[in-house]
């Protein structure tokens, strides 16, 4: 699940870099608490063909969601290759990192603060979004997220942030997150994603990536491997965004 808007250029390090991650480690630490301690958790890596008309490059994906007496926390990393298409390689579909980028997410259930059925499904979250590409801003969020809508149907939620990127004004996001597992003769089958819908200094944004799996155990392979795709759909006020990137790709659960 991967929720950056890409912009490359050949500034991928500075002498920025190493404060940046300085900086977000210690984020990551303040942001995952006592997780590390998680009395649940899951981990996945997915690699993608990224096909989009500016790409077609390889992204490795790293996921993770753990829950403890708190609540939970969610993170992923992209890693992105090298290709010809996007200016980074000599040939399309090379292995070499040339782009990273990640999130990490705190969430706190209110219930297990506050006494009543109400703030079951209410949590308050902290997140922070950042890459050691100079070109890509931190950005700092916060807010309420509502837990566990239609659950007859599927796992849905809904989160209403404050967001601060450095060097922008006070703005907003809605993100929503789906998952649903279901089930075609012997075959299982996953359709997931999320969508964002922000703001800031340069207008508004909106990014999509639902994604439809297929586990391949029938095939005789591991009930872990899954292989599906991936549509990322990027919408932006001013116009310059406005793409859409297929891929397929690999995921592996550990």
């Amino acid at each position: 699940m991967r929720k950056c808007i890409h912009f490359y250029n050949e500034s991928f390090l500075t002498r920025g870099t190493h404060r940046k991650m300085k900086k977000g480690i210690i984020l990551t630490f303040l942001i995952l608490g006592i997780s590390i301690n998680s009395q649940a958790q899951y981990l996945n890596i997915q690699q993608h063909a990224d096909f989009g008309k500016e790409r077609h490059y390889f992204t490795t994906t790293l996921e993770g969601l753990g829950f403890d007496g708190w609540g939970s926390w969610f993170g992923f990393i992209d890693a992105d290759h090298r290709s010809l298409t996007s200016h980074t390689g000599s040939s399309d579909w090379q292995f070499g990192v040339q782009f990273v980028y990640f999130e990490l997410n705190r969430y706190f259930n209110l219930s297990k603060i506050l006494p009543g059925k109400v703030f079951q499904n209410l949590e308050v979250t902290i997140q922070y979004n950042d890459s050691p590409a100079s070109f890509i801003q931190p950005a700092y969020l916060a807010g309420i997220t509502w837990d566990n809508l239609f659950p007859k149907y599927l796992y849905a939620h809904l989160e209403f942030l404050l967001r601060k990127e450095e060097q922008q004004r006070l703005a907003w996001q809605i993100t929503g997150v789906w998952s649903k597992e279901f089930h075609l003769k012997q075959t299982l089958w996953s359709f997931q994603g999320y969508f964002d819908y922000w703001a800031n200094d340069a207008g508004l944004w909106w990014m999509s990536e639902p994604q439809l799996l297929i586990n391949l155990q029938p095939l005789g392979i591991s009930k872990r491997l899954w292989m599906g795709t991936e549509w990322e759909l990027n919408w932006s006020q001013n116009g310059s965004y406005n793409q859409i990137n297929p891929t397929l790709f690999l995921r592996y659960d550990f």
